[in-house]
């Protein structure tokens, strides 16, 4: 029956195997048959098989209709249950017990604090994160380096170690638009040695690695499944003592071909060479306004161009900024229809501090409502991201601390690790489009 901790049986038409991957003992893997055509499937499961907690659409193309389960804590009993449909007939299979397995040694271990946990965002969610900044030329240091995901209890629920891989110094993980991948993308600040890596969600498929010079920090994923990013128009370093202006590119991972998307010397020229080069650091999709956002660290600016035409909407912060706002040096930030977060990392209280604008681009004027510094800072990288509910969740990813704040910027809950962490991506299921595209 393959990997231990799996069932199978018959039930209502439906045979129904569960494995779980070796590479990656969380998730399962489900195959399965129905003894009559069929419409659409789904799995659902959970730890209590009188409530099930997740459902995993089915890929009808998929031979056996193979679905994975994902999201499941390690070393836990489980429930599935599959449900096809053909017209108004419905076939369930029986419900089939399992166990997950556990997880590697040398992972982040999390420790949760919560203010006011009836305050959190009610879909709990999942947060995807990866280790590697250190040994990637931040903070200094070696060891391990992994990809993650931990759920709202902060308990792992899936890894996958990137050490012996080209992205070992690991910035920033995403999962694919599609959701079968999990991407990462190393540090490489200010070097040549910029790569991309995915792998499937189970870990058992071929890891796929794109060589890309002069890319860092971060990417981003697009809506038709292309991969956004940016890197050194010199190809890497130093030219002259500056680094210089970065390109923001496309690339198509199922042929490798990257495009250039926006040269920044189009707008930002002169406020790149008067501060030694951009240092772009972040870049993002944003489907409200259908636009691009990145952020220019040493010129205290956040770019953002329309998707794909590449024409300049709004710049926030730095000397030719759309509005009357100012701060200084920023990583992270999430743009929206109408307001923008920015974790600005020299807050004005010595820590960092997350901003929050609300801005009219018509109007050229913004607003703030938001200045939440807790004391905890993180001199490189940091992150923010607005939840579905209004919430906030801010990142200090070199200090190893996370929280959760209410829109008025009351704490909520804080997550803290011996670890120095990459850039944070926080959705709502581990199933259908990430964010921004999900909750």
């Amino acid at each position: 029956m393959g990997t231990t901790g799996g069932g199978s049986g018959t039930g209502a038409g439906v045979t129904l195997d569960i494995t779980l991957s070796s590479k990656v003992p969380t998730v399962g893997i489900v195959a399965w048959s129905v003894d009559a055509p069929i419409d659409s499937a789904y799995v659902d499961f959970g730890r209590d098989q009188a409530s099930f907690e997740y459902r995993a659409p089915v890929d009808l193309a998929e031979p056996s209709y193979r679905t994975l389960l994902l999201g499941m804590k390690p070393s836990t009993t489980y429930y599935a249950q599959v449900v096809a449909q053909a017209g108004a007939s419905t076939y369930t299979s029986e419900v089939r017990s399992f166990e997950t397995g556990f997880l590697p040694n040398g992972l982040p271990v999390f420790d949760v604090n919560d203010v006011n946990a009836t305050a959190l965002y009610a879909g709990g969610g999942f947060t995807v994160n990866c280790t590697g900044i250190t040994s990637g030329g931040f903070g200094g240091g070696a060891g391990r380096s992994w990809a993650f995901i931990f759920d709202k209890d902060a308990e792992l629920v899936w890894a996958y170690e990137l050490t012996e891989t080209v992205v070992a110094g690991c910035s920033r993980a995403r999962l694919s638009f599609d959701g079968k991948y999990l991407w990462s993308g190393n540090f490489s600040n200010v070097s040549p040695d910029g790569a991309l890596m995915r792998v499937t969600m189970d870990g058992l498929g071929e890891e796929e690695s794109y060589s890309l010079p002069g890319r860092n920090h971060d990417f981003a994923v697009l809506p038709n499944g292309n991969i956004l990013y940016f890197e050194q128009q010199n190809g890497g370093g130093y030219t002259d003592g500056s680094e210089g202006p970065d390109t923001i590119k496309e690339l198509d991972p199922e042929t490798g071909m990257t495009t250039d998307l926006y040269d920044q010397t189009r707008d930002f020229n002169a406020q790149i060479e008067d501060s030694n080069g951009s240092h772009t650091n972040y870049v993002t999709y944003v489907p409200e306004l259908d636009a691009v956002s990145f952020s220019l660290r040493h010129s205290s600016t956040i770019g953002l161009i329309s998707y794909p035409a590449a024409e300049l909407l709004a710049v926030f912060g730095g000397p030719i900024s759309t509005f009357d706002i100012s701060w200084e040096f920023q990583h992270g930030h999430h743009v929206l229809a109408d307001h923008i977060l920015i974790f600005n990392n020299n807050g004005s209280n010595g820590g960092s501090s997350v901003l929050g604008y609300q801005f009219d681009i018509a109007a050229s004027t913004a607003t703030e409502y938001l200045d939440y510094s807790s004391g905890n800072s993180s001199g490189a990288f940091g992150d923010v991201k607005e939840l579905p509910n209004g919430n906030v969740f801010v990142t200090y990813s070199t200090s190893g601390v996370m929280h959760e704040v209410s829109p008025e910027g009351e704490l909520l809950r804080e997550i803290t690790t011996s670890e120095s962490l990459g850039y944070s991506e926080h959705v709502g299921a581990l199933y259908g489009s990430p964010p921004p595209f999900g909750g």
